[in-house]
């Protein structure tokens, strides 16, 4: 059996009406206008590695032996939970690369695809500091935060697909759902560990403002 790009969390040209990628692109803007806003000479190294790492996580891609597909990380929890508002800057660079690069994803999906990756980031970003502040375990938080973060992104991907594609996707959009259930598993563990180290050893790279 084939292997269907657009299983992948990143959606191809073609997939969505384009009332739909437009509108991405859209989101998109306001998130950027907001993550540039006063960027600090200090935040530009932090900006620059996460966005390495998101590049790498996301061009990485693990076929499934039960399903005819492949998923790949997408470490968006991280990214918001580190760079806070500024995730997106790192997640649409991340994403013009590996189009540019790798032909993944699609041109004009480059803004509903940073989208539904970097809303579920900003949202991780702003609730790491409110479940730090009511004591739950480092571990906890980065367990909660690294697997809602890919699952939100799965689950915006599935609605998009849902209600904006330009074909009947429904088929395809469950089955989205079901191969990212192990990633969600997986970023969440890494992630808990990723927090729970970085608490002790450098603790200013979190909960970035």
């Amino acid at each position: 059996m084939a292997t269907f790009p657009l299983f992948a969390v990143h959606l191809s040209d073609g997939a969505l009406a384009t009332a739909w990628w437009a509108s991405g692109f859209a989101g998109l803007a306001v998130m950027l206008a907001v993550a540039m806003w006063k960027v600090r000479e200090e935040d530009v190294p932090r900006i620059g590695v996460l966005t390495a790492a998101f590049f790498v996580a996301s061009s990485v891609h693990i076929k499934l032996a039960v399903l005819p597909t492949s998923v790949h990380l997408i470490l968006n929890g991280l990214v918001g939970v580190v760079l806070g508002r500024r995730a997106p800057l790192a997640i649409a660079v991340g994403l013009g690369l590996q189009y540019l690069l790798l032909q993944h994803g699609g041109l004009t999906t480059i803004g509903i695809n940073a989208c539904i990756v970097g809303v579920p980031a900003l949202a991780a970003g702003a609730l790491y500091p409110v479940l730090r502040r009511l004591r739950v375990h480092s571990f906890v938080r980065g367990v909660l935060l690294g697997g809602g973060a890919v699952a939100g992104a799965v689950v915006l991907n599935f609605l998009a697909l849902l209600l904006g594609g330009k074909e009947n996707w429904e088929r395809l959009a469950q089955l989205v759902l079901v191969a990212h259930i192990p990633i969600v598993i997986i970023e969440g563990l890494m992630l808990g560990v990723l927090v729970s180290y970085l608490e002790k050893v450098k603790p200013e790279m979190l909960g970035s403002s």
